[in-house]
């Protein structure tokens, strides 16, 4: 094979890999696989094979080779209203793209406005778990049972309600701050609105659209819409 030649028509392995770079299955998994026992010089040679051939590693069928899977638990509300079942179906269907990774889902329906309820559910999750995604609580014992998960090494992310003080690694849901503060510009346009006319609300929003995005400016005429989403 010519260097710096692209194998079309099929995905590049690893073993074009070691071929372009003059060396062993063995070494070339080692490298790619950021292990040690190998010299800087072969290390050079394999990471230039791979850009050079554009190889991007099958991470499902490494962990299929070595046994690996991983186990997530979603812990949604008992009661669910349409958003929450919506949630559950978009979880649902993530678990079958999961499974071809070799990944897979648990999803749980606690009463998550139950403190206790809430953190005896993540007490006694299975210790096979490698991550969590709960709707939180932002309660001292639903703090310390995240905690507790953090601490074995478990990732948990809040969903749609946080508990911003624990350890949880990352929250997915309103942005709380940033809604108020819209909130607070749409309520001052609201408010700023007189019978004498639009100009009280002009000058209103003549000094602070800097700030606001749900003031609309127009000669003669201002509306007052939701900000974008």
């Amino acid at each position: 094979m010519a260097a710096g030649a692209r194998i079309l028509g099929r995905r590049t392995t690893l073993e074009d890999v070691a071929r372009e770079a003059g060396v062993s299955l063995a070494t070339a998994d080692r490298v790619v696989n950021q292990r040690d026992g190998v010299r800087g010089q072969t290390i050079a040679r394999v990471e230039l094979a791979v850009a050079k051939l554009g190889y991007r590693a099958n991470i499902a069928a490494m962990r299929l080779a070595r046994n690996e899977s991983y186990r997530f638990a979603f812990i949604l509300p008992s009661n669910a209203n349409s958003f929450i079942s919506n949630l559950a179906s978009q979880v649902e269907r993530a678990s079958d793209w999961l499974a071809s990774q070799s990944g897979y889902i648990d999803v749980m329906h606690v009463d998550v406005f139950d403190p206790n309820a809430l953190a005896g559910a993540l007490e006694q999750l299975s210790p096979t778990y490698h991550g969590v995604a709960t709707v939180a609580l932002d309660h001292s014992r639903v703090r310390a049972a995240i905690d507790d998960l953090a601490a074995r090494g478990v990732h948990v992310v809040t969903l749609v309600s946080d508990a911003p003080s624990s350890r949880r690694v990352h929250y997915v849901g309103i942005d709380n701050p940033a809604a108020g503060r819209t909130a607070a510009s749409s309520a001052r346009c609201r408010c700023a609105i007189t019978p004498s006319g639009t100009s009280d609300l002009t000058r209103f929003c003549r000094a602070n659209i800097a700030t606001s995005s749900c003031c609309r400016l127009a000669r003669g005429a201002t509306t007052v819409s939701k900000p974008a989403r």
